[in-house]
């Protein structure tokens, strides 16, 4: 199906019972207001988002779906979950399918009706045909920062290379590498093939696994000139990542390289300032020298995301890890275009952290104790220039 905008064509209509409804074909999605309810669809003509009954379904490149909804705004509380059941995700799509097809039937601009019958043609069968193509071309894609989910995301490094954090148990299924040249640029061929022209939906690409900047420069560099051969500057925004900071570190003159081809943010976890609440969480200090990658990433113009765990150490451990991780934040030299994140502790009952809390005697904190101890880091910091964007984290609602 080609499709070339410059202006969204948009289309007003009266649904069966009378409900006020709005079609809009754009450079990057299809969308539809009936009511209260919204679908959201790529330009490959695959649902995305759809809001339903007070309730946000969506749907990630891979075929899952997460259901996600508020529960309450004071104190903020948002309920998600996926839906592993295929005929409560079927009866979604079927629903969101019904709708398209009594839009077709109004008088509209032939070139929405034209994307339409192109959605109505792929049918079922299709998105499950891609999700099992998902599947060949990508090892499992664990976790990702919330603001990457629309992200394209290419892995050019599997794994973790330390892969020994207590709460982690994202990577423990695969052994760490890099990807050859050749290789990833299969990688990268396929993916492109799969995404199409979903990726003007997706404008970002993300560099997987768990620290894919650990890659030596010139390796990287010939990373993203694959990637850049096969995506286009003018849409795709820059590349994200996960790093840390207890590997290596790369120079200031390394990453300004990364920052001329297109490294644009790149996401710390941080977890705690304290190094006790470290040894306890099994992850590498000091947290001291995460201050210096911050420092050498924004004297090389890239952006920063910084992750900090809620309830680390539980109740016993909880002032050492405020005062602690106010302390290395106020030290960050963070501001626009930088991301504070806040990501509940989700203890899994197979992780290392379960066993250690027993241990070390160490009670979870309540969703309400969390609450007090992100109010309490949030009132105590100092931002010396503009103010990064602060936000929740929760890796349950991670889609892709």
């Amino acid at each position: 199906m080609s499709h070339s905008l410059g202006s969204p064509i948009i289309h007003e209509f009266k649904y069966n019972d009378g409900s006020p409804g709005l079609v809009g074909l754009y450079r990057d999605s299809l969308r539809v207001n009936v009511g209260n309810e919204v679908y959201i669809y790529d330009l490959e003509g695959r649902p995305v988002f759809l809001y339903l009954d007070g309730k946000l379904y969506v749907r990630g490149l891979s075929g899952i779906w997460v259901e996600k909804k508020w529960v309450s705004i004071r104190p903020p509380r948002r309920y998600s979950r996926v839906l592993r059941d295929k005929e409560e995700y079927a009866a979604i799509l079927t629903r969101s399918l019904k709708v398209l097809k009594r839009i077709l039937e109004l008088d509209i601009d032939s070139r929405i009706g034209g994307f339409i019958s192109y959605i109505l043609d792929r049918g079922v069968a299709r998105l499950e045909v891609e999700e099992r193509k998902f599947r060949e071309v990508y090892k499992p894609i664990s976790i990702l920062p919330p603001d990457q989910y629309l992200s394209i995301v290419l892995q050019p490094v599997e794994g973790c290379p330390y892969n020994m954090c207590s709460f982690c148990t994202f990577y423990r299924d695969r052994r760490f590498r890099f990807k050859s040249v050749d290789e990833f640029e299969k990688h990268v061929e396929e993916i492109k093939l799969l995404v199409g022209k979903g990726y003007y939906m997706r404008r970002k690409i993300f560099f997987a696994d768990a620290n894919a900047l650990i890659a030596p420069t010139d390796l990287l560099l010939k990373y993203m000139g694959i990637t850049w051969k096969y995506f286009d500057h003018g849409i795709i925004d820059g590349i994200y990542s996960f790093i840390d900071y207890f590997h290596k570190p790369k120079t200031v003159e390394e990453l300004i390289q990364l920052r001329r081809h297109g490294l644009r943010r790149v996401y710390i976890g941080l977890e705690s300032g304290s190094m006790e609440v470290l040894s306890i969480l099994n992850k590498p200090g000091p947290p001291s020298e995460s201050v210096k990658l911050v420092e050498s990433l924004k004297a090389a113009d890239i952006n920063v995301g910084v992750i900090i765990l809620i309830g680390a150490g539980g109740r016993e451990y909880y002032n050492e890890h405020v005062a602690n991780t106010v302390d290395i934040l106020n030290r960050m030299p963070l501001g626009k275009g930088d991301i504070l994140y806040y990501s509940r502790l989700k203890i899994r009952p197979d992780s290392a952290y379960a066993r250690l809390s027993e241990e070390y005697g160490i009670t979870a904190l309540s969703q309400e104790e969390m609450d007090r101890q992100i109010n309490e880091i949030n009132k105590k910091l100092v931002f010396h220039r503009d103010k990064p964007v602060i936000a929740e984290y929760d890796i349950d609602e991670f889609v892709y």
